[in-house]
């Protein structure tokens, strides 16, 4: 099995450090870290990881904006969303997972482990 790759998306410049660095820590590779949603789909675009873990508040463009264009990419990529904000219309299904902040990163490590596990080679 391959290691599985992923991409880190908050305009919080501190979160995305510290989920990159547990998720490198627990064998995953963090293949992009973007601060908006526009520059979540070009990572996006340019990386096709296993996963992306992103926010949904962020200035210029949002989560929401992300999610449609990566959806257009992949409409099947495994979207776990870590917000602090805990109602989103239709967004649960979306993505994955919907998470609130402050986030457990061990239970966004097993929602990643069960949902992405199937899908690396």
């Amino acid at each position: 099995m391959s290691k599985l790759t992923g991409v880190v998306v908050d305009d919080d410049a501190d979160i995305v450090e510290l989920y990159s660095e547990f998720l490198e820590m627990k064998g995953i590779s963090v293949v992009g870290k973007a601060h908006n949603g526009c520059m979540a789909s070009d990572i996006y675009k340019k990386t096709n990881p296993d996963f992306i873990v992103i926010d949904i508040k962020m200035p210029e463009y949002d989560g929401a904006y992300a999610i449609k264009e990566i959806k257009k990419i992949n409409p099947n990529a495994n979207i776990f969303v870590v917000s602090g904000f805990s109602t989103y219309d239709n967004l649960e299904r979306e993505v994955t997972a919907v998470m609130t902040k402050p986030c457990d990163l061990r239970k966004l490590y097993d929602h990643i482990k069960k949902s992405v596990s199937d899908y690396t080679v």
